[in-house]
């Protein structure tokens, strides 16, 4: 119970102080601001949440990927899967993520897939994920920051890809020899995992396409609410919208990394574009995303229900 109320605590600490730094950072700016004038294009906000859609799915359809390669008899198809994925991404809004893997075991509980390889397959989707973010920003600080010299961000660049490629060949051999010892030592009785390199590499290719269809769709969400962007910034834009999921992912203790991702993507775009955009890109960002997640949550259970994917039992 305290520490329930602690973390609570902490997210409205964290949360408080990110509002106030924006409120400082609109005051600062007001005349800029008031400047700013509200338009909708319903065409290109259409387009907008469309691709953001479209991003999502790719993510869940890697997912399905992973999940089925520990499925012999009853393969999921992508409709079981977007119920799956999705209805529990709705509770990502709750403090913490076990809440998002707590319901995936209940609801796969009944295709005799051990909890090891339901969570594995999310850390590695995740861990793909990351990886793309963290390349996404490499480039963003070459390209749009003269923080660090070329040097040394070649020298990240190198450790990165370096990291990435023994993870990749390496994967396999090292998470069983960690599950060997953790059998061993805790009396668990965790299976050994197998993951093939062209698997790897596909999330991670997967994701890439992901995140382009992502910083396409805030380039539209931009234009269709009136802000000023131009084609060239369309890669801050995604680098910003990449790094700053990463980063509010990481901030366990806010609901769905609320006030984390926004700040963190202020920051990114505010040398970049103009004080409009990163001002208000960051609300209007966080608003397309909890509609589309609202819809493709409301889908999923709509589907899961007809499936009967939430059933205790597996469907004859």
């Amino acid at each position: 119970m305290k520490t329930k109320i602690l973390t609570i605590s902490a997210s409205v600490v964290v949360i408080f102080l990110i509002s106030y730094f924006y409120f400082l950072e609109f005051k600062k700016n007001w005349t800029a601001l008031h400047d700013y004038t509200f338009t909708i294009d319903v065409y290109l906000l259409a387009l907008s949440m469309f691709l953001l859609i479209m991003s999502y799915l790719l993510e869940t359809y890697i997912w399905k990927v992973c999940i089925n390669r520990h499925l012999k008899d009853h393969q999921l198809t992508l409709p079981e899967s977007i119920s799956v994925v999705n209805a529990s991404s709705l509770l990502k809004f709750l403090p913490g993520k076990i809440w998002i893997y707590t319901a995936q075991l209940a609801w796969l509980k009944k295709y005799s897939i051990s909890k090891s390889k339901i969570l594995h397959s999310n850390f590695i989707c995740i861990i793909g994920c990351m990886t793309v973010s963290v390349y996404l920003g490499l480039v963003y600080i070459a390209l749009y920051t003269d923080h660090l010299p070329s040097s040394l961000i070649m020298l990240f660049s190198l450790v990165l890809v370096l990291m990435n490629v023994a993870y990749i060949t390496c994967n396999s051999s090292l998470l069983n020899k960690l599950i060997t010892i953790a059998n061993k030592y805790f009396k668990l009785d965790i299976q050994l995992l197998t993951n093939s390199i062209p698997l790897l590499v596909y999330i991670q290719f997967i994701y890439v396409c992901g995140w382009l269809l992502t910083g396409l769709s805030g380039y539209y969400l931009a234009k269709g609410v009136g802000l000023h962007i131009e084609t060239r910034e369309l890669f801050a834009l995604l680098a910003s919208m990449a790094l700053s999921w990463l980063v509010g992912y990481l901030a366990v203790i806010t609901p769905s990394g609320l006030g984390v991702r926004e700040g963190f993507m202020l920051l990114m775009l505010s040398h970049v574009v103009n004080v409009q955009t990163a001002l208000l890109f960051p609300i209007f960002s966080r608003i397309m995303f909890l509609l589309a997640e609202a819809l493709l949550g409301l889908l999923a259970l709509l589907m899961g229900i007809k499936l009967k994917v939430f059933a205790p039992e597996r469907c004859k």
